[in-house]
C-alpha cells in the first residue's frame, strides 16, 4: 500500500497536469496578421516587427521624422479592431527601443541607410547645387537645408504645440550650424575620392609605356614612312596656299617689315622663308616642293607660336605663328592627287600625324627623364632634385604648353603630392632630418642613433616615392593616352554632407 506521502505526491502531480493548459498554435491567418501588425507581447519582436521597426527608423532618417513611428501608429490605428493611436504609438516606440537593444547593428544600418538614400536624391536647396557651384553658395544652401531638416525633426518629435515649436527652433539652429560646415568637409571627402580616381587612371594610362629612347625610335620610324611617301607638291599649289595664308596674316596684324624693326619679326620670318621657297621653284619650271621642306616651314612657325611675353602670355607673333601651323596642317589635310607632282598622298596623311605625335611624346618624356637623372646632383637630396627640375618645367610657359591637362596634373603631383607626401618630403629634407636627429639626441646616445636612423629612412622613403611618382608621370606622357584626369562621382560629397546634416537631427529624434 502507498503511504500518505506517496498519495499526496500523486494527487499533486495529477492536479498540476489538470491545471496546465497546452498553448494553442496560431493559425496561418493569425501569423500573417502578427507579421504585419505585431503580436500581443510588447516585450518581444517577431521577424515582421523587426522589419517594420527598421523601416520606421529608415523612414524617419529619410524624411527627418515626417514618416516614422507616428505615421506608422496612425496607419495601424485606422485598421478596425486594432489598438487606438496612443497605444499603438507607445508600442512602436517600445519596438524601436527593443531593436536598438537586441540588434543595434540593424538599427544603425536603418538610420544610415535612410540618410544615404536621402543624400542620393536631389531634394531641397542643396540638391540644386552640384560640383560647379562655389563653396560660399554651397555653404548657404547647406545651412538652409540643415535648418529645415533640424526644424522638421524637432517639430515631429515634440509633444504638443508649445513643445513642437520649441524643438523646431532648437533643431533649426543646430541643423544650420552643422549644415554650414558640411560643404567644407564634403569637399575634403570629394578631393580624397578624386585623388583615388586619378591614381587609378595614372596607373592604367602608364602601363606598358615605352622608354624615351624607344619613343624616339618609334618617331624616327614613322618619319621614315613620311619620307617613303615621296610627296612632291606642285609649285602653283604651294604658291596659292602661301599667298592666301599671308593675306590672312596681314589682316590679323602681320608686319612684313624685315628684321628686328618688324612688330612681328618671327612670323614675318616664316613668311619670308615661304616666299624664298616659292621664288626658287619659280626659277625651275619642272621643280616641285618636297614635303620635308613644307614640314621645316611648319617648324619655323612653331618657333613663332611659342613666343610669349615676360608675363607668360602669347604675343602677337605667337598668335600668328599658331595660325600658320593651323593653315599648313589644313593644307596637308586637303592635299589630293591633283596637287602633287609625285608620291603617295594617302601614305603621307596616315604617317605624318602619327610621326608628329610620337616625336612630341619623346620630347616631353625626355624632359621628365632629365629631371629624374638629376637625382644625385643636389645636396638637398634626390627627391628635392626631381621636384625642383619638374617645377622648373611647370614654371616655364614655353615648356609647360607642350603638356596636356592630365600630364600637367601628374607633374604637379610629383612637386606637391598629397598631404602625407608633403609631410614625408619635409621629414626627408635637410631641416626635417636635423629636427629628427635633434629630437633623438634628447634621449642620449641611443636616442641620437635612433634619430639619425629615422632621418636617413625618411630621406630614402621620400626619394623613393618622389622618383616613383616622376616615373609614373613620364610613362603617362610617353603613352599619351590620358588627356584629363577623371573625377569621382559627386555622390561622394553629397552623401558625406547629408550624413553630417542628418547627424544634427539624431539627438532630436527619440
Amino acid at each position: 500500500m502507498m503511504d500518505e506521502f506517496e498519495a499526496l505526491a500523486l494527487a499533486a502531480a495529477a492536479k498540476k497536469k489538470r491545471d496546465t493548459v497546452q498553448p494553442v498554435q496560431p493559425s496561418t491567418g493569425q501569423r500573417v496578421k502578427e507579421f504585419f501588425l505585431g503580436d500581443n507581447d510588447d516585450t518581444t519582436q517577431n521577424l515582421g516587427e523587426k522589419i517594420g521597426t527598421a523601416l520606421n527608423k529608415a523612414g524617419e532618417s529619410l524624411t527627418f521624422g515626417v514618416v516614422g513611428d507616428e505615421a506608422s501608429a496612425a496607419a495601424a490605428a485606422a485598421i478596425p479592431g486594432g489598438r487606438d493611436y496612443n497605444e499603438r504609438l507607445a508600442f512602436e516606440r517600445q519596438q524601436e527601443a527593443l531593436l536598438e537593444q537586441t540588434n543595434p547593428g540593424a538599427a544603425l544600418a536603418a538610420d544610415i541607410g535612410g540618410a544615404v538614400v536621402g543624400a542620393a536624391l536631389p531634394i531641397g536647396a542643396i540638391g540644386t547645387l552640384g560640383r560647379g557651384a562655389g563653396l560660399m553658395s554651397r555653404i548657404g544652401a547647406s545651412a538652409a537645408t540643415g535648418a529645415g531638416m533640424g526644424a522638421t525633426a524637432g517639430f515631429m518629435e515634440g509633444e504638443g504645440a508649445s513643445d513642437r515649436t520649441s524643438q523646431a527652433g532648437v533643431g533649426a539652429a543646430l541643423g544650420a550650424g552643422v549644415g554650414a560646415v558640411a560643404p567644407a568637409i564634403g569637399a575634403g571627402v570629394q578631393k580624397f575620392a578624386d585623388s583615388r580616381a586619378a591614381n587609378r587612371a595614372i596607373r592604367e594610362a602608364a602601363r606598358g609605356a615605352p622608354t624615351t629612347e624607344q619613343q624616339k625610335a618609334i618617331a624616327r620610324a614613322l618619319y621614315g614612312q613620311v619620307d617613303d611617301a615621296g610627296v612632291q607638291i606642285k609649285p602653283e599649289v604651294f604658291s596659292r596656299m602661301r599667298q592666301g595664308l599671308e593675306a590672312d596674316l596681314v589682316e590679323n596684324g602681320l608686319d612684313n617689315l624685315p628684321g628686328a624693326g618688324s612688330l612681328t619679326p618671327k612670323a614675318s620670318r616664316v613668311m619670308e622663308i615661304g616666299r624664298q621657297m616659292e621664288g626658287r621653284m619659280a626659277q625651275e619650271p619642272t621643280a616641285a616642293l618636297p614635303f620635308s621642306s613644307l614640314d621645316q616651314l611648319r617648324q619655323h612657325a612653331g618657333t613663332a607660336a611659342s613666343d610669349l611675353s615676360f608675363m607668360g602670355r602669347p604675343t602677337q607673333d605667337a598668335r600668328l605663328g599658331t595660325k600658320v601651323i593651323e593653315g599648313l596642317d589644313d593644307f596637308v589635310g586637303k592635299l589630293g592627287p591633283d596637287d602633287i607632282a609625285a608620291g603617295d598622298v594617302a601614305a603621307l596623311k596616315t604617317a605624318l600625324p602619327k610621326a608628329r605625335e610620337a616625336w612630341s611624346k619623346s620630347i616631353k618624356s625626355g624632359m621628365i627623364d632629365d629631371a629624374i637623372e638629376q637625382e644625385g646632383n643636389y645636396l638637398s637630396g634626390g627627391a628635392s632634385a626631381i621636384r625642383n627640375r619638374i617645377a622648373s618645367i611647370l614654371r616655364n610657359p614655353k615648356l609647360s604648353r607642350k603638356f596636356n591637362e592630365a600630364e600637367i596634373a601628374a607633374m604637379r603631383r610629383v612637386v606637391q603630392g598629397p598631404m602625407h607626401q608633403q609631410i614625408l618630403n619635409y621629414m626627408g629634407s635637410g631641416l626635417g632630418m636635423m629636427g629628427q636627429i635633434g629630437l633623438g639626441a634628447v634621449g642620449g646616445p641611443v636616442g641620437a642613433a635612433i634619430g639619425i636612423g629615422a632621418a636617413a629612412g625618411s630621406r630614402k622613403l621620400s626619394e623613393h616615392t618622389t622618383r616613383k611618382a616622376a616615373e609614373l608621370a613620364r610613362a603617362l606622357v610617353a603613352n599619351g593616352q590620358l588627356s584629363k584626369f577623371p573625377v569621382a562621382s559627386d555622390a561622394n560629397r553629397r552623401i558625406a554632407e547629408q550624413l553630417l546634416r542628418r547627424s544634427s537631427t539624431v539627438g532630436l529624434q527619440q
